[in-house]
């Protein structure tokens, strides 16, 4: 019975020793290029006199939202977000904040009043770049920028690397290392 017992040691200490080694050493690695744009303002009419126009400017925030499972807590993930356009910033807010939004007429976006959400990482002063580390959860993309009466687009590159984290990793090295020590030695020892 003992036989068969080191057998199944062997077995799972080599598939732990496997899945630890493949953890440490593989990172998972993807990127691409998004268009993002922010809302036109909206310009009111100055009354009594012309020229007097007040314009309001808006925040646009993603419809898509990003979901990071729970299962991604055991993962080292990185998020890297850049662009290269002056007056303009990428942040990124919790998925609830949408209630501070609404829905623009094209339904490509949501059309959020300045300063009407929280942001979690990046906006104003992320100056072109920003290195998100995510918790499990929903989040969605807002853009901002300097006033303008335009349209404004740009170009965002992103990219994210994830790996088995060496708490995880570790413990399941030493317990595959420790399953097949007893596999092999167990039966030449005693």
């Amino acid at each position: 019975m003992e036989k068969y017992f080191r057998i199944a040691a062997g077995i799972i200490g080599a598939i732990l020793l496997i899945i630890s080694l493949v953890g440490m050493n593989n990172e998972l690695v993807e990127s691409d290029n998004v268009d993002a744009m922010l809302p036109p303002c909206t310009v009111d009419d100055g009354m009594p006199w012309p020229g007097d126009e007040e314009v309001t400017c808006y925040w646009g925030m993603s419809v898509e939202t990003v979901e990071i499972p729970a299962e991604a807590i055991a993962a080292d993930v990185t998020v890297d977000i850049s662009w290269a356009k002056d007056g303009v910033w990428i942040g990124i807010a919790e998925a609830d904040q949408i209630s501070n939004c609404e829905l623009d007429q094209s339904g490509e976006y949501y059309r959020c009043a300045k300063n009407s959400v929280t942001l979690i990482e990046g906006g104003e002063s992320s100056n072109g770049e920003i290195q998100w580390t995510p918790e499990p959860g929903e989040y969605r993309f807002v853009a901002g920028g300097d006033d303008s009466q335009s349209l404004q687009q740009f170009s965002v590159d992103w990219g994210y690397e994830a790996t088995l984290k060496s708490g995880i990793t570790t413990p399941l090295l030493l317990i595959g290392i420790g399953l097949l020590s007893y596999s092999i030695f167990r039966g030449t020892l005693f």
